[in-house]
């Protein structure tokens, strides 16, 4: 019986955990991206992979992530004289884009010599 009782333990504590995990997560700002995807879509882009990169953009687009929507953007504008190509977006994700594109930049700041 005592065994019972601690697997029974076990498991609520497992349970518990995952619940406490799961809320933060459902917390975490959408406005932030993961870096490592930002990352990620950029290699994409300068192998030459731009359809994949423009997907991966789009997604953090789509979660609130104002850089990518920016590049999103100008992927969707300028894909096919840039690219050859022709990605797309539903309105209610350009009107999204639009949107965070307007959110301030960070501050770029000119290189010696520039």
């Amino acid at each position: 019986m005592k065994l019972f009782s601690k697997i029974l333990n076990a498991g609520l504590i497992g349970l518990a955990t995952y619940a406490l995990i799961s809320a933060a997560v459902a917390a975490y700002p959408k406005t932030s991206h993961p870096r490592h995807e930002f990352e990620q879509a950029l290699e994409d882009y300068r192998s030459g992979h731009t359809t994949a990169a423009y997907g991966r953009f789009m997604r953090l687009a789509d979660a609130g992530d104002a850089e990518s929507a920016r590049i999103a953007l100008m992927l969707l504008r300028h894909g096919p004289e840039m690219h050859g190509t022709a990605w797309g977006a539903s309105q209610p994700q350009i009107d999204h884009w639009m949107a965070l594109a307007q959110k301030p930049m960070e501050r770029i700041v000119a290189e010696s010599g520039d």
